[in-house]
């Protein structure tokens, strides 16, 4: 009698066993199925809908939070894994390129970007990018022809009836005959101080802000010095003629400013040559220079007649 009873325990305890062993076991397929499958396939179906609006639509910051919840929530074994997969790869790469072309902010790092992602989901954003950069840089020549050239890119721009207005300003201001001498006086004084390495004459024709100086954007005064003694050295002697000084007058705020393109020579002499004798003089012939080199030049000059930006190419 007692046998039995020790067998019938003993069958009771093995079925609460197994019994414990399947409720294990389904609790631990619900857990992998609601943490790793993210719910059901209709679910699954949902959000890959959702996602794919997005992308139609060009909802680029709701694509954004989408694709990650998606990875998220659901592992390789879902329906549309795959697919969002390269989705989300091709998005975040373009989204990281783009993020690096606003970084540099650059006509030449958009054109980049657009080289790489000609269709991509940020070529209306680009695009309108680089038309307003390029009318930025229009503003700052503030001349007819930088305008005229913004158009010819842009034509369907969103800056072109201002683009327009500034050329119709442009040709209303009339240059006189005393400003263009002002004009080339101030330049010549500038290349006549930076070839005599006198910092004071050149300061005396400078802005108090400049915007650019050879290359150089928001300069000091200690820049535009360092500059100037670079170019000295004890072995030569520098003469600078300004040539072919074509003012373009306009107005900005207000305020007349001069838009100057011109021609300059760099003349180097050796340093046996005294000052004196690179001038002629009657019965003297005048020396001949070792090197010359030629520019060509664009300054902007305040209505002070104040260098505030100045670019020489050669």
């Amino acid at each position: 009698m007692s046998s039995d009873n020790n067998q019938e325990k003993g069958r009771a305890t093995s079925t609460i066993a197994v019994i414990s062993l399947i409720i294990v076991a389904l609790a631990c397929v619900a857990v992998w199925f609601l943490f790793f499958r993210g719910g059901s396939d209709a679910d699954e179906r949902t959000v890959y809908d959702n996602i794919m609006r997005y992308e139609r639509e060009r909802n680029l910051d709701s694509l954004d939070v989408a694709l990650n919840d998606y990875f998220d929530t659901y592992n390789s074994d879902a329906f549309h894994y795959s697919q969002l997969k390269g989705l989300h790869d091709r998005f975040f790469t373009e989204r990281s390129d783009w993020q690096e072309a606003q970084d540099a902010m650059s006509m030449e790092a958009v054109r980049h970007f657009l080289d790489v992602h000609p269709d991509g989901y940020y070529l209306s954003t680009a695009r309108q990018t680089l038309d307003s950069l390029s009318f930025a840089i229009a503003v700052e020549a503030d001349t007819y022809e930088a305008y005229e050239q913004y158009i010819a890119q842009f034509s369907q721009g969103k800056y072109v009836k201002e683009a327009r207005k500034k050329m119709n300003e442009l040709e209303n201001v009339e240059l006189t005959v005393e400003e263009k001498t002002a004009v080339t006086e101030t330049l010549s004084a500038h290349f006549n101080a930076l070839a005599d390495n006198d910092q004071d004459a050149i300061t005396a024709t400078l802005a108090s802000q400049i915007n650019s100086y050879i290359g150089k954007n928001d300069p000091e005064l200690e820049d535009i010095y360092a500059y100037m003694q670079k170019m000295h050295s004890s072995s030569r002697m520098i003469v600078f003629l300004v040539k072919n000084v074509v003012v373009t007058k306009v107005e900005a705020a207000g305020r007349n400013l001069y838009n100057v393109q011109f021609a300059l020579d760099e003349e180097t002499y050796t340093r046996n040559h005294s000052s004196e004798q690179t001038e002629k003089s009657e019965g003297a012939e005048a020396p001949t220079p070792t090197e010359i080199k030629s520019f060509s030049g664009t300054a902007i000059l305040n209505e002070g007649m104040k260098i505030t930006s100045l670019v020489l190419r050669k």
